[in-house]
């Protein structure tokens, strides 16, 4: 089990697949709409418009595949690279399509249209690339924007210059704006990644990969404050049996192997139907611990069993034979941890002192009435 699952930590991560996916969903089918609608435009009222009569078609019959890519739920970078490379297309396209037109207006720019595209694919790139890669990308593909009208035999270009470089300075205004925040996203995102990461250490042992102390007392704590009559939930105290005759024997490093396949084992530990997921954590040293919320103490009882079995038919590093001592207690109404966990220790002790490889619980009864495997 995770350490995710063991702490029910939320994802950290604004920008998942998943709300692109619905972003890519949402703006990909407005824009084909929009597209659709400014053809039958151009068709029915004769519009003089090239990019409306020969790339507004061309993008709808490629976002067709697209969208369905995405909503079949496949890869979301390869739609991501067909759209930066399309879109750039497109726009490289339109910018070609415009220049080789007269403007109607003298001084005024025919259509800013394409520089909006430019941004767009911009931002396309900054969400869906890598910032290096990202920056990359757009210097070269915004250079190469700004500066094809004037390297084309433009019909436009002398009376017009005035409003082609207004559009342009706007467009490099809202790209700069763009990269400045998607800077401080991937700033943020780091960040984020980092806090998470020392999170993640602070409440990880670093040997077996299980929470640790610290991080099994809130659910402990959840444990005492949600139990419930007839299912009030149970804690496994978990020990290896003859640990320092291992590492006596076959040196510490050899132990260190047998503690993490233990973790291997404990992460195992899988949710009973209905009831919420259990915690599973060192408790320190050989010694660990599973909290097991909404469990009655004969199914306590039988999920350590089946711990127990589970160890003993563990392949365990150098051909070793490891067992376990378990000691069990429920959870009674209105006690705090110190009574929940001296009353486990109490059956763990007893597990050991009557020949280890056993469960023993210690439930509503007095100590000399345990049940003993």
């Amino acid at each position: 089990m995770s350490l995710e699952a063991n702490l029910h930590l939320p994802s950290l991560d604004p920008y998942g697949e998943a709300v692109r996916r619905r972003l890519y969903i949402g703006t990909l089918g407005c824009g084909m709409v929009l597209l659709l609608f400014g053809w039958v435009l151009q068709r029915v009222l004769n519009l003089p418009e090239p990019y409306l009569q020969y790339v507004a078609p061309a993008l709808l019959v490629m976002g067709v595949p697209i969208l369905w890519w995405l909503l079949s739920g496949r890869a979301l970078v390869v739609v991501e690279l067909t759209a930066i490379g399309v879109l750039a297309a497109a726009s490289t396209a339109h910018i070609v399509l415009v220049s080789l037109t007269a403007p109607t207006l003298p001084g005024a720019y025919p259509n800013s249209g394409p520089y909006w595209a430019v941004t767009g694919v911009s931002v396309l790139a900054f969400l869906a690339l890598t910032p290096a890669r990202a920056a990359a990308f757009n210097l070269t593909y915004l250079p190469v924007s700004l500066l094809l009208p004037w390297l084309l035999p433009a019909t436009y270009t002398a009376p017009s210059v005035s409003g082609l470089v207004r559009v342009q300075l706007n467009a490099l205004l809202v790209f700069l704006l763009v990269w400045g925040l998607s800077w401080f996203r991937a700033q943020y995102a780091t960040q984020t990644k980092t806090q998470e990461l020392l999170r993640q250490l602070a409440f990880t042992d670093p040997l077996t990969r299980l929470p640790n102390r610290h991080a099994v007392y809130p659910a402990v704590d959840a444990l005492l404050r949600d139990a419930a009559p007839g299912q009030p939930g149970a804690i496994l105290l978990v020990d290896l049996d003859h640990f320092k005759r291992i590492n006596d024997r076959h040196g510490h490093g050899v132990g260190d192997e047998v503690l993490a396949a233990a973790g291997e084992v404990l992460r195992n530990c899988a949710a009973d139907a209905g009831a919420p997921p259990p915690t599973v954590g060192r408790w320190g040293g050989e010694e660990f611990i599973v909290v097991l919320p909404g469990t009655a103490q004969r199914r306590a009882a039988e999920r350590a069993e089946q711990l127990l079995a589970e160890f003993r038919a563990w392949p365990w590093p150098h051909g070793l034979q490891v067992t376990v001592s378990i000691g069990v207690s429920s959870v009674r109404a209105g006690e705090d941890f110190n009574g929940l966990l001296a009353r486990a220790d109490a059956a763990l002790y007893a597990a050991k002192s009557s020949g280890r490889d056993r469960v023993v619980v210690h439930g509503y009864a007095a100590l000399p009435a345990v049940l003993a495997s």
